[in-house]
Formats: structure tokens, sequence, C-alpha cells
């Protein structure tokens, strides 16, 4: 159920044609004599809410008298819990800022269910909004009257679908630009507790995510059905909602393929690192016929000597070699790591690497198949 807030008197007709189910009339917008005729002529069900001293109480829908807002911060579970239970009519509206504030509202929709309108303020805030679980959220007439962050339109809010990025230290990831322009909403989603953002991501139903370091290999106990690529591989880089079933793929294979694949066949592939970039390095270097794959750990790489014709580096290591700077001369040298000079890649260049690549191409590779998912799932 929609609610969508009138803040214009020019805007009335327009508020009660834009598809909503009520429409909100605020005090501290309007005179009684405004409000009154608006109640009088409103064709939606009205929700008056009381934002300045009044006289003028109506017999509408609702009267909302005293909610709850924090346009700063989402407080504690407690301290929300606490607030609600006093409410008459339960409406609190809180400043989403990190994954544990979602975390916070969505386990208050779960506890409330429709007995209260819980909303997330603020980009983040904003899947608590599309994917609504509460008796009701609130909408704008237009993009230029909204009453609080992240608050969209009718229309926006019937038609908005919302992707991301599930990561630990991924502030400066590029993904919200390589996703850019395509028909959905994309947030970064940081998190160092997958099983709390899954919670999250499980409950408002969201339609699917990029998933990065560390959780492409613990995502995959998430998944109810994993595709063959990302079931050899063993380790999941996406994950796409389809019906009642969370489907887990790897396009991280793709990127490197894309990128050095015209570099494996026939060669001997080194990767450094067993994480889930490395397995789809790993998986791309099979498809791609090389003549031997050889993963190394970090243990490994202290105490063997290996040879090979081709280099990747799926570690997070940037700042020092893992192997002889002497061994890259002549090699096809590729660094996962991105948008950062690594030590790797300054030596490659220096010794007269045949290729130097870091992980830009991959990344652009990859996300460009994650996006055929992500637009696949609505073509259904």
């Amino acid at each position: 159920m929609i609610a969508v807030s009138l803040t214009r008197a020019q805007d009335f007709k327009k508020a009660l044609n834009s598809g909503a189910d009520y429409l909100e009339l605020r005090t501290d917008y309007f005179t009684n004599q405004q409000l009154k005729h608006f109640v009088e002529h409103s064709t939606l069900p009205v929700i008056y809410t009381i934002k300045r001293p009044t006289h003028y109480i109506p017999k509408v829908a609702y009267v909302d008298r005293d909610s709850f807002h924090d346009y700063h911060r989402t407080p504690s579970y407690q301290f929300l819990d606490h607030v609600i239970k006093k409410i008459s009519f339960p409406k609190i509206a809180t400043q989403v800022n990190t994954v544990d504030d979602l975390y916070t509202l969505a386990k208050l929709q779960k506890k409330y269910g429709k007995k209260a309108i819980i909303i997330g303020m603020g980009e983040l805030g904003m899947m608590t909004r599309v994917y609504n679980k509460s008796v009701l959220t609130y909408a704008s007439v237009s993009k230029t009257t909204a009453t609080a962050p992240g608050q969209l339109t009718v229309a926006e809010l019937k038609s908005t679908r919302i992707f991301g990025l599930i990561g630990d230290d991924i502030q400066n990831s590029l993904s919200p630009k390589l996703h850019h322009g395509q028909s959905y909403r994309y947030q970064l989603w940081q998190t160092d507790d997958l099983q709390k953002f899954m919670f999250v991501f499980n409950w408002f139903q969201l339609p699917g995510a990029s998933v990065t370091k560390p959780f492409k290999i613990d995502v995959m106990k998430y998944c109810d059905r994993l595709d063959n690529d990302a079931k050899t591989i063993g380790a999941v880089n996406t994950i796409v909602r389809q019906g009642k079933q969370l489907v887990g793929y790897n396009t991280d294979w793709i990127g490197v393929q894309k990128s050095i694949g015209k570099y494996l066949k026939h060669k001997t592939v080194l990767i450094l690192g067993r994480g889930g970039a490395a397995k789809a390095v790993a998986y791309a270097a099979q498809q791609a016929d090389a003549k031997k794959v050889t993963m190394l750990g970090s243990i490994q790489l202290l105490t063997t000597n290996y040879y090979y014709d081709v280099l990747v580096n799926a570690t997070p290591v940037t700042d020092h070699l893992l192997v002889s700077a002497e061994s890259l001369k002549g090699k096809v040298v590729m660094d996962c790591v991105y948008a950062k000079k690594t030590e790797l890649l300054r030596q490659a260049k220096r010794q007269g690497a045949k290729v130097v690549l870091d992980g830009l191409p991959m990344l652009r590779y990859q996300a460009i198949e994650q996006a055929k998912l992500f637009n696949r799932q609505y073509a259904r």
C-alpha cells in the first residue's frame, strides 16, 4: 500500500491520480482551511499527519499524532522496539547509514508485520520502500516534492529495482560505475557479516546482487541452486532470485576469459591464491585448454618455485612480489587488483613482461555478464 504525500496545493489533483492508495496530508504544509478542502474533496482515503498544533482533527482513515523520525541515524533495535510500543499508530522512519541499520529495521518489520510502518530513509534505506513489508509506505507526487531523503515518486516506487554489491572494504569499488546506465539502481552493501546481510537480502526479497571478497565461497550456502559453472568453480560472484529460489552464478571466469583467454591455450598457468577469484581464473584457464594450471596458497608461495607462461595474482597482496622479479620476463602477467599500481605490475613492466594487465578488464567483462543476468531476471 502506498500513501502519496501532498506538499503543494497545486499538486492535489495530481496526487489523487498518481496511483497511490492513500493521500497523506501534513499540517505543517497547509492552513486548516486548505486541509479541510482537501479532506472534503479527496477521492483517496486520507492519512492526517499532525506536525503542528491544530484544533482541526477531521474524520479520516488514519490520524498520525506521534510518529518517530530520526533524520541522522537508526537507533538501536531495543530503543525503537520501545518507541513502537508507545505509539498508537506505530510509524518510525530513520536514516539508514549502514547494513547494520537495515538489519535493525528488517528485524522490527519481521516482529511487527502489518501492525507498524517502518521506513528507512536515504539511499540505503530505499529498499525498505521499494520492497516494503510494512502495512504502508510513502511516496511523493514529484521528484522535487519529496518529504524525506530517499523518498521516490509513486511511479518510481512501482518501477524501481535495486541490485548491489555485497562485500567488505568496498567503499572504493568501481562496480556502481560499471552498472551505471542500466535499468536498475545499484548500491554498495558494505558488511563484514554475511549472515546479517543475507537476512536483510531475503527479508526484503531483493532480486539479486554481485558478491565480492571475502564472501564468494561462503555465499554458496545461501543459494538454493548453483549454475554449472559456479558449481564446478566452487565460488559465486552473482546471485539472482528466480521465483522462490536463489540461484548462484560465476561471471568472474568469463571476465578472465575475455581479458587473457587468448594467451592461455596450451600454456602453463600459475595462479597466486586459492580464494574465489583464483578458482575462477583456474576454471577459465581449463576452459581455454591450458597445458597446466597450478594454484598456490600463501604457505606454498614461500617455499615453492614454479615455471609458468602466464602468471595471475588473485591475492590482495599489492606491496611486494610473491614470485621472483626475474621470472616475469617475457611472460603474461595479470593482477586481479585494479585501480592500483601494484608491485607486481611495476616489476612486470620493468622486467619486460610480454603482457601486463590489472584487474579492470576482468571486472568490466564480468559486470557486463552480471547485468545480463540481472536484466534477464525481469524478462521472464
